[in-house]
């Protein structure tokens, strides 16, 4: 007959293997989770860098005509101001140039990596968008300054 600790054995054995099968289960689906919202994650950032980057090389081109007319508008046309600007603005583009040279590239399908290489990837992304950011916020920030000079070049010819 058999007594109650072999029973009691019996049954914590079928329990653990259970508890195993149902434990590896639970981390399968939640790797495959995580892999999921990982690719999700990246295309959304890789979203947000090509609307950063749409037109951003024309955007600057107008910035920097509507700064030369501002310029000319308010007397300043051969200034130092303007050679330092004009100077900044070459830098400034061959900054983006290069920027645009090393620009992360979207790949057909990101199913096969591992989520640790898409965490690398986001984190590129987000890295090249914040470079690229600054340099479109520098030349929105010279544009709304723009604006107010214009403002007030017409106040003055209005008064």
């Amino acid at each position: 007959m058999t007594d109650v600790a072999t029973i009691t054995g019996i049954i914590g054995t079928i329990t653990g293997g259970i508890g195993l099968i149902v434990s590896l289960m639970a981390y399968a689906r939640v790797s495959a989770m995580k892999a999921l919202d990982l690719r999700l994650e990246f295309n959304k950032a890789f979203d947000n860098l090509e609307v950063v980057l749409s037109g951003i090389d024309g955007y600057l081109d107008f910035v920097h005509q509507s700064h030369i007319r501002v310029l000319a508008a308010t007397g300043r046309l051969n200034s130092g101001e303007m050679k330092s600007f004009e100077e900044d603005f070459g830098k400034d583009k061959v900054q983006l140039r290069g920027l645009l040279g090393t620009q992360p590239r979207r790949e057909a399908s990101y199913s096969r990596k591992a989520p640790s290489d898409l965490e690398a990837e986001i984190g590129n992304v987000h890295a090249f968008h914040i470079q690229v950011a600054e340099l479109r916020g520098k030349y929105q920030r010279l544009f709304d300054s723009d604006e107010q000079r214009r403002k007030e070049v017409r106040a003055q010819h209005s008064a």
